[in-house]
């Protein structure tokens, strides 16, 4: 289950078809055309309905749940594998009707294993036994990919900005101070991995004062490999989606990843507890400058690839164990 043109979710998904038997596999997209999307679905329907990616059970208000709770009823095996889970004191203790529903759903299904221990935490207040998976996101990893002597690294910098859900302003105007620093040693390469990354990124350049010639702009929506593959070489990524600064992670880059939501934490909590490269909102200046000064000097403080490797394969001998792989 994903939605299409967000690299986060396209990640996962490309970790479904990479790991999971292809024939088992249709994806269910949050696409316009859900009916016709629903009606192949109906004429190709599985016994199993795996449940991955991000932060699917909360308490809003969209398809996945009527999905979820429409292939259970239907007889379906449940599986949740590497989703979040988020929902709000209030939600919990006045146990509003998604909360209830996923309760219903989360207690009959046949495995759920989060994305981390926040997630888990919740789960065991629904009364549900859960264990931590860890991101889907992580199987992409391949040795192959990081680059393990630090001085063959290029004098670049990868960097994501967006939508912050905080104060965008206070954001901004931290984000374009750190930019315009960065501009005076290295070339800057940012990232957009969502559509809404584009007009924030390109605010935060005019900011600056950049000339053409100290920055790149690259669009990946789609392609978690291209976006590892342009990545690999950066001396650091700097990144507010979780999957911008989290595949960096993946492809052996020493990142700083800006926590904008729980999710963040749930993300990095299996990898790494204390990992130092975790700074959260509003931004401390000085703090932010000071992580991005101690991982140049030490960047591989900042390189989790080998930690994630072991991760995911656990999770392939997992999916494995229970798909089988045909």
């Amino acid at each position: 289950m994903f939605g299409p043109g967000n690299l986060g979710d396209e990640a996962m998904l490309v970790a479904a078809f990479e790991n999971l038997p292809e024939r088992r596999i249709i994806p269910w997209p949050s696409y316009a055309a859900g009916r016709a999307m629903n009606r192949l679905i109906e004429m190709r329907r599985r016994p199993h309905l795996l449940v991955g990616g991000g932060t699917l059970v909360h308490g809003g208000s969209t398809g996945w749940l009527d999905y979820v709770e429409m292939r259970w009823k239907q007889g379906a095996k449940v599986s949740f594998f590497g989703t979040g889970i988020s929902f709000t004191p209030e939600e919990i203790s006045s146990r509003t009707e998604p909360y209830r529903r996923w309760c219903n759903i989360l207690n009959q299904s046949a495995h759920v294993h989060l994305r981390g221990p926040k997630s888990v935490a919740v789960a065991r207040e629904m009364g549900v036994e859960a264990e931590v998976f860890g991101d889907f996101a992580f199987m992409l990893h391949d040795p192959r990919i990081s680059v393990i002597d630090q001085s063959k690294r290029e004098n670049s910098i990868g960097l994501n900005f967006g939508h912050c859900l905080a104060d965008q302003n206070d954001f901004e105007n931290k984000s374009v101070e750190l930019v315009a620093k960065l501009s005076k040693i290295f070339k800057l390469a940012f990232y957009t991995v969502v559509d809404t990354d584009d007009a924030v990124t390109r605010r935060i350049i005019e900011q600056s004062g950049l000339s053409s010639y100290q920055y790149t702009i690259e669009d990946h929506f789609y392609d978690p490999h291209a976006f590892m593959a342009s990545a690999r070489l950066h001396r650091a990524f700097i990144g507010l989606k979780l999957h911008a600064a989290g595949l960096a992670m993946v492809a052996g880059v020493p990142t700083v990843m800006i926590a904008y939501k729980d999710k963040s934490f749930d993300f990095m909590a299996p990898i790494e507890t204390a990992y130092p490269g975790l700074v959260t909102l509003p931004l401390d200046a000085n703090d932010l400058h000071s992580r991005i000064d101690d991982l140049l000097a030490n960047p591989q403080k900042y390189v989790v690839s080998d930690a994630i490797g072991e991760l995911a394969n656990h999770q392939r001998t997992l999916l494995r164990r229970i798909y089988g792989r045909e």
